[in-house]
C-alpha cells in the first residue's frame, strides 16, 4: 500500500473531516482488504492530529470513521479490530470526554475473546475514573487486575491516585499509597504520587495532614514538585 498523505496533512494543519473520509474511501476501494497495521496506523496518526483550524477534535474524528469500519459494507475490505485498535478507541473516548463509550469499547473488546493488556487496563480506569465512577476503578486496581492479565503498574495507580483527590477522598488515596509502600515493588510511592496526594490535602483544607505527608516524603529522600 502506498504512503498515506494523513501524516503530511497532521503536520500542515490541513487535515479536515471531509479529507479524512476521503483518504478512508481510497482505502476501502484497494484490491485488498485493509490490513489491521494500517487500520490502526491511520487511527494513531489521526487521533494525535494536533488541533487546528481545519480539524479542531481528531480523537471524535477517529470514532467516526470506526462507526464507518463497523458498518456491514466496510466490514468485509477492513481487518477485524484488534487489541490495539481498542486500546486507541477508548483512549480517544477519554479525550473525546465520551467516557460512556470507551467503556463500551471495553464491553465489546472482553466479548471479543481478544487478550486484554496492560494499556487497556490503564485505559479502563481512565474511562471509569473520567466517568466519576472512582469507587468501581479501585475495585479494579486492587482486585480485579489479574483478571485482564496484567498487574497494575505505575500509570494505573497515578490515574486512580489523581481521581481520588479530585473527588475530595485524598485520606482514601492516602491509605492507598501507603498500601503501596508496605507491597513495595515497582509500584512504591514515587514524587508524582506523593505530590498528588499532598496536593489533594491543601485543596481540602487539610494543611496537617499535607505537611505530614511531605515530611514523610522528604525522609524518603523525594523533593516535592511545585
Amino acid at each position: 500500500m502506498p504512503p498515506s498523505p494523513l501524516p503530511q496533512s497532521v503536520s500542515a494543519g490541513t487535515l479536515s473531516p471531509k479529507h479524512v473520509h476521503h483518504l478512508f474511501d481510497k482505502l476501502l476501494r484497494q484490491a485488498t482488504p485493509v490490513p489491521e497495521r494500517s487500520l490502526n496506523g491511520f487511527l494513531a496518526a489521526l487521533a494525535h492530529a494536533p488541533d487546528s483550524s481545519a480539524c479542531k477534535d481528531g480523537p471524535a474524528l477517529v470514532l467516526a470513521i470506526f462507526n464507518r469500519v463497523s458498518r456491514e459494507e466496510a466490514g468485509l475490505r477492513v481487518a477485524t479490530p484488534a487489541i490495539c485498535t481498542y486500546c486507541i478507541l477508548m483512549d480517544c473516548c477519554c479525550r473525546a470526554r465520551r467516557r460512556d463509550l470507551g467503556l463500551a469499547f471495553f464491553g465489546r473488546l472482553m466479548r471479543t475473546g481478544l487478550k486484554t493488556n496492560q494499556i487497556a487496563a490503564n485505559n479502563l480506569l481512565k474511562c471509569l475514573c473520567h466517568a466519576k465512577r472512582t469507587d468501581e476503578a479501585v475495585s479494579v486496581l486492587l482486585h480485579r487486575m489479574s483478571d485482564l492479565g496484567c498487574a497494575p503498574n505505575c500509570i494505573s495507580y497515578n490515574t486512580v491516585l489523581k481521581s481520588l483527590c479530585e473527588d475530595s477522598r485524598s485520606q482514601q488515596a492516602l491509605d492507598l499509597l501507603q498500601m503501596m509502600a508496605k507491597e513495595g515493588g515497582v509500584c512504591s510511592p514515587s514524587l508524582v504520587k506523593y505530590n498528588t496526594v499532598i496536593h489533594g490535602f491543601f485543596k481540602e483544607g487539610q494543611v496537617s495532614k499535607a505537611c505530614n505527608l511531605y515530611h514523610e516524603m522528604m525522609s524518603k529522600g523525594l523533593c516535592l514538585m511545585w
